[in-house]
Order: C-alpha cells, then sequence, then structure tokens
C-alpha cells in the first residue's frame, strides 16, 4: 500500500526537486522554479511520503490491522494531480495555485484520518502532535495557494517563508519527532522523550512558525533567525534527552540496534546539534548575517535531520512492511557516506565555489536514490541474505 505513495515521493524528489536544487545552487534558476523546488521537497517527497508511511505506522501504533480504505485511493490522485499541477505552473503560474490547494485538500482530508486511527486513549499526546502536523502542512498549501490566487499565479515572495516554515517545521519536523516518541526505539536502545518535552515540542514548533511569520509580516529580521534557532535546538533536544547520545556499558546505545541504520540516524542527531548551534550564531548576527549561513542551517534541518531520519527509516521499514530482507543492502553504506559528503558541503557552502554546492546537491539525490532503488527494483536473486 505504501509503494504508491513511497515512489511517488522519491520520484518527486529526485526527478523534480533535487535536479532543480543542483539548478539552484549554480544561481540559475528563476523564482518560479525555487518555488517549484520548494514545492517538490515538501509537498511532493516529505507530506506525500508521509501518508503512505502512515498507512502502515498507525494501524501498528493502534494494534489495528493495516489495510487500505475508502480515502487511500483518493489522497493517492490527489496528490499526483496536485504534483503535475505544480510543474505545469512553470508555464502557466495560475495551475500551481490549484496544484497547491489540491495539496492543502489533500492534507487536510488526511488529518481527518490520522485523528481517527489514533483514538486509542494511550496515544492521546501522538494523536494530538501527528493530527496538528498534518493541518500544519494543509495549511501551509492553503496560504500558498491563497497567495498565488492574490498574485494571478505569482506569489507574495515576503510570505513565501512563512508557507516553507509551517510546511517543514510544523509539519514534516513536527511528524518526524512525533513518529519518533514511538519509533525511536528502533534506532535507540532505551530511547525514551521526557513526558514533560513531549508536551512541549508541539508548542515549541508552533511558536517557531509564529517566529516566522511574525518576519514574514514586517517585522524584525531576527524573528526569522529565532525560528530557526528553535526548530533546530527542539530537534536537538528530542534526540538528547531520548538517548540518542548517552553511553550504555562504554557504547553508543545506537550500536545496540541495526548498525547501518544507526549510524545514519547519528548523521540527524549531528546535523540537529550543528544546525542548533550555528542558528544562535545567526541569531546573534541578526540582520547581518549572512544569506549562506541561513540557507545552511535550513538544509542542515530539511537533509541532515529530516532526510537523514527518512532514510534511515526507509531502510529499516522496507523488510517489516514488505516481509522480506532488505534488498540491495550495501546501499547503506553509500548513502551514509553521501549523506555525510552532502551535509558537510552545504553547511560549508559560504567558503566553497558553486561547483562545490552543485556537488552537495547531486551527493543528496545519491543518498535518498538508495533507499529508493529498493522500492523499484527487486533483490537479486543470487545475492539474497538477510540484512
Amino acid at each position: 500500500m505504501y509503494r504508491a505513495f513511497a515512489r511517488l515521493a522519491f520520484a518527486s524528489m529526485l526527478l523534480l526537486g533535487a535536479p532543480l536544487g543542483v539548478w539552484m545552487a549554480g544561481g540559475r534558476a528563476s523564482a518560479q522554479a525555487i518555488w517549484l523546488h520548494a514545492g517538490a521537497q515538501l509537498f511532493g517527497f516529505f507530506a506525500t511520503l508521509i501518508v503512505g508511511v502512515a498507512h502502515h505506522l498507525l494501524p501498528r501504533f493502534s494494534g489495528r490491522p493495516v489495510r487500505a480504505t475508502m480515502l487511500t485511493p483518493w489522497l493517492l490522485g490527489a496528490l499526483v494531480l496536485a504534483l503535475l499541477l505544480r510543474l505545469a505552473g512553470l508555464a502557466w503560474p495560475p495551475a500551481a495555485a490549484v496544484g497547491a490547494l489540491s495539496h492543502g485538500a489533500a492534507l487536510a482530508a488526511f488529518a481527518a484520518w490520522v485523528w481517527r486511527a489514533l483514538d486509542p486513549p494511550p496515544l492521546r499526546l501522538l494523536r494530538a502532535q501527528l493530527a496538528l502536523s498534518t493541518l500544519w502542512l494543509a495549511g501551509a498549501g492553503v496560504l500558498e495557494a491563497w497567495l498565488r490566487a492574490h498574485g494571478g499565479g505569482v506569489p507574495d515572495a515576503r510570505f513565501m517563508p512563512l508557507v516553507y516554515a509551517m510546511a517543514l517545521v510544523g509539519g514534516a519536523l513536527g511528524w518526524v519527532l512525533g513518529v519518533l516518541l514511538r519509533a525511536g526505539p528502533m534506532f535507540v536502545r532505551e530511547w525514551r522523550v521526557p513526558p514533560w518535552l513531549a508536551r512541549a515540542t508541539p508548542w515549541a514548533l508552533a511558536l517557531a512558525v509564529s517566529l516566522a511569520g511574525l518576519a514574514a509580516a514586517g517585522g524584525p529580521a531576527v524573528a526569522a533567525r529565532a525560528s530557526d534557532a528553535l526548530a533546530l535546538a527542539t530537534a536537538a533536544s528530542v534526540v538528547l534527552a531520548a538517548g540518542a547520545l548517552r553511553r550504555a556499558h562504554g557504547a553508543l546505545p545506537m550500536l545496540s540496534r541495526s548498525l547501518p541504520e544507526a549510524r545514519i540516524f547519528r548523521v540527524a542527531a549531528a546535523s540537529a546539534l550543528a544546525g542548533a548551534g550555528l542558528s544562535v550564531v545567526a541569531l546573534g548576527l541578526g540582520a547581518e548575517a549572512p544569506r549562506a549561513l541561513t540557507d545552511a542551517i535550513r538544509h542542515l534541518l530539511a537533509i541532515g535531520v529530516l532526510g537523514a531520519v527518512v532514510i534511515a527509516m526507509t531502510f529499516r521499514l522496507i523488510p517489516v512492511l514488505e516481509g522480506r530482507p532488505l534488498p540491495w543492502a550495501p546501499l547503506r553504506t553509500i548513502a551514509l557516506g553521501a549523506l555525510i559528503a552532502a551535509v558537510v558541503l552545504r553547511t560549508a557552502q559560504g567558503w566553497l565555489p558553486a561547483a562545490w554546492r552543485e556537488a552537495s546537491g547531486v551527493l543528496a539525490a545519491v543518498a535518498f536514490a538508495c533507499p529508493a532503488a529498493g522500492l523499484v527494483w527487486p533483490r537479486p536473486r543470487a545475492r539474497a541474505r538477510l540484512s
């Protein structure tokens, strides 16, 4: 069931978002192409993958059988249509407004499904966080649609950072941190987020989005820096407090889990810490913070934190969801190396020529292509083995 959503998500990333990102790194992209890149990554990749994986994870969280619902094919159709309309917006901008609205409508329907799927009382906190995170994604799509409709298909660029904060921080990051409340033990032994921090996380992310909105509405520039700092500090706090770097018997607890995925997960933890530190530097610089620094901070969140978790979780979930050994298991090592190189190059972009920035985009695409390969090509029979 998740395969169709996952294939659409990775196709959006690898065939649309990543090539546009490489093009943007060379400074050649138009505003429409930049907005399409963001839409392909945030809605085409993250949001679509969330919808697909949720159909398998949430029933397991609630102890129910995994099955498709009447809403499932409609969600898939709406997400495909929305992505095609965003692409058509390059030639006819009003089409992108309809595409954004389609994303918003599909995700709003999905939010209602999430709320119903997590109704057992012990899941009350998880239910609230995941439903709220889905509404942030839906609201981002609706806001973008309104901005585009108001501008004849071309949104007011001042408010697009708010759209992205709603989708990336409130939506994608909220979902990842929410899922890790229960799925964290896949990567970390004795993973446990303190209850007070679990309750505070949705509020912290909502405040981060609000600060981005204040900056977009003409408030002080420092508000945007504070938004980045709070989002990354929240992610780092959850990872640290849950025990990702706590040593047990002289070893990092993540080593008690499947080592390749644990290493990829550690990239997410390191990126959260690095991003939080750099965001504090940017916050201190305020309006003087160079654009390269703020761009690096946001890519640490999008690629280093969220991307690493998605890659690690995809490798871990394929055997579980499909009931077969992981195909092409050595690709986990390739994904790890490419991801680390991409994060390092993107973080150091302010001191590197454009060619290196473009290379970081190519390496990120390679990292995401590795788990995608397991969704497209079957495992070779001659090399079949448990991983």
